[in-house]
């Protein structure tokens, strides 16, 4: 139990240096069956939590994230990379050192939804994209009313959904500049 609540959705972790394990709740209001109707949603129900297993403590270091998903150490030892799925970015988080507890944006506005993140042996960062995004959907995310009325009134099979058919793999560097990408239909 984390902040009284319990975990719904825990999905990648990162360990520290010091031995701090840091997680993702992808969302804090559905379990991985709904995970469409959080991508309807993306009001950020998501979250980053913190175990210091040398103080036996766990908290919430950012809240209200749009689907946190994948989670990945920097080199710096200061700082790590996450990926927000329905908000199609990745950002950093410093959690030491003279930036501790701020957010920075890194690789903004993707042409799809990230995943997963992972270290590089060069030094760079691979990042999994689980599919590109639609103008239909891109549309539909700027209508919440649209998506509410979608939501009651269809069957969910027939909702708009983000396109999980074509897959990417992304190489950055710790800057956030993409490198390379290998795309997948």
């Amino acid at each position: 139990m984390i902040d009284d609540s319990r975990l719904r959705l825990a999905d990648d972790l990162a360990i520290a240096p010091d031995g701090r394990i840091f997680f993702s709740e992808a969302t804090t209001r559905y379990e991985m069956h709904d995970w469409p109707v959080d991508c309807l949603e993306s009001r950020g129900n998501g979250r980053i939590i913190c175990y210091d297993p040398n103080k036996g403590t766990t908290r919430t270091v950012i809240k209200n994230l749009v689907f946190p998903n994948g989670i990945c150490m920097a080199h710096d030892d200061q700082s790590f990379f996450f990926a927000e799925t329905w908000a199609c970015r990745i950002s950093r988080y410093y959690y030491d050192g003279p930036k501790a507890v701020q957010v920075e944006t890194v690789i903004p506005d993707l042409p799809g939804y990230p995943d997963n993140i992972n270290r590089a042996s060069d030094g760079t960062f691979w990042l999994a994209i689980v599919g590109v995004r639609t103008p239909s959907l891109d549309l539909a995310m700027q209508m919440p009313g649209f998506r509410k009325r979608m939501a009651r009134r269809i069957a969910p099979d027939e909702w708009l959904f983000p396109n999980i058919n074509t897959g990417c793999i992304v190489r950055f560097d710790e800057n956030g500049k993409i490198l390379e990408t290998l795309w997948d239909r």
